[in-house]
C-alpha cells in the first residue's frame, strides 16, 4: 500500500513539474527587452477637449503631429518607443522625449478605440517650459494596423 502511494504521489508531483512547464513555455515574458509592437499602425485620436493628434510607428520609434488645436502642425519624429500587449487589442506604450524634457505612456484600447494617456510636460520646469502633467482619455479614428 505504502508502495503505491508513494508511486501514485511521485506520478503526480512529475505530473504537476510538466503541466508548470507547459505554462511557462506558453508565458514567456521578455521583461527588460524593448518591443515594438506597433510598428506599422497609424492612428488620430481626439481628446476630449477638441484637440486631435496624428500618430504614427515605425521602426521602433514614434511621429506626432497636432492636427486641430492650438499646437496645429507642431510636432516630432523618430523618438524610440517601447510597448507590451497587455490584453486583446490592448497596448501600454511610452516614450521619453529628451530634447523637451517631456514623458508620455499611453494606453491603445483598439477594441474600444479609445487612448488614455498619462504625459509629463517640461519635467525640468524652466520658465520657458514649466512642469505640466496631461491626464486625458479620447476617441481614436482612422486606425490602420500593422502586420503585428
Amino acid at each position: 500500500m505504502k508502495l503505491k502511494l508513494v508511486t501514485l504521489f511521485s506520478l503526480l508531483t512529475v505530473a504537476l513539474a510538466l503541466s508548470q512547464t507547459k505554462a511557462t513555455e506558453i508565458n514567456k515574458f521578455q521583461f527588460g527587452e524593448t518591443e515594438h509592437l506597433l510598428d506599422g499602425y497609424s492612428l488620430n485620436f481626439q481628446y476630449q477637449d477638441g484637440k486631435a493628434i496624428h500618430m504614427e510607428f515605425y521602426n521602433g520609434k514614434a511621429k506626432y503631429e497636432w492636427i486641430v488645436g492650438p499646437g496645429k502642425g507642431n510636432g516630432n519624429k523618430d523618438i524610440p518607443y517601447r510597448s507590451h500587449k497587455i490584453g486583446d487589442n490592448l497596448y501600454l506604450i511610452n516614450w521619453h522625449e529628451t530634447g523637451i524634457k517631456d514623458y508620455l505612456t499611453i494606453v491603445f484600447d483598439f477594441e474600444k478605440m479609445v487612448v488614455h494617456s498619462s504625459i509629463i510636460i517640461g519635467y525640468e520646469n524652466k520658465p520657458e517650459r514649466t512642469l505640466k502633467t496631461v491626464f486625458q482619455s479620447g476617441i481614436i479614428d482612422h486606425l490602420k494596423k500593422g502586420f503585428n
